[in-house]
This record gives structure tokens, sequence and C-alpha cells, in this order.
């Protein structure tokens, strides 16, 4: 029986709001999407302390930073489409 790949959990220092941690998890968007392939990070929770966040997660990667890459359009054509 095949074993079920485990989550890309991360706890993460929050970018936009200090002295909190945000869990995330990571993926990739799926062949359907326009961001096909690309990274995708889904919010799961937030703590006020690493401690808090270690506990509620405690499979999650403490990272420590923030992992966010904004998606990358450049497979859209340049120009307008009207």
């Amino acid at each position: 029986m095949a074993r079920a790949k485990q989550a890309d959990v991360r706890i993460e220092d929050n970018c936009d709001s200090y002295d909190r941690f945000g869990v995330y998890e990571y993926s990739t968007y799926p062949r359907g999407s326009v961001l096909a392939g690309q990274q995708c990070r889904k919010w799961l929770d937030d703590f006020n302390t690493l401690e808090e966040a270690t506990a509620a997660y405690p499979h999650a990667t403490p990272d420590c930073g923030c992992g966010y890459e904004a998606p990358s359009l450049n497979h859209l054509p340049d120009d307008t489409d009207y």
C-alpha cells in the first residue's frame, strides 16, 4: 500500500504582522489552474509565540522567515485582449 505524502507545513515569522508566527501549508497549484506548477501557500493558523505554534503543529518545520513568493504571470501575453 502506498504511503501518503506528509504535508509541507511551515511555521513562519509573519512578514506583515510583527510578533506573530503564521502556520502555512505549501504545495503546488494543480494542472488545471492558471498558476499550474507554481508554489501554493495556504494559511492555516497564527500564534503569538513560536512555542505555541510548535505545540499546535509539532510536525511543522520552524522556518522563521517569510516563504511567500508572488505568482509569476510571465506566461501571459503582453498585449491586451480587447
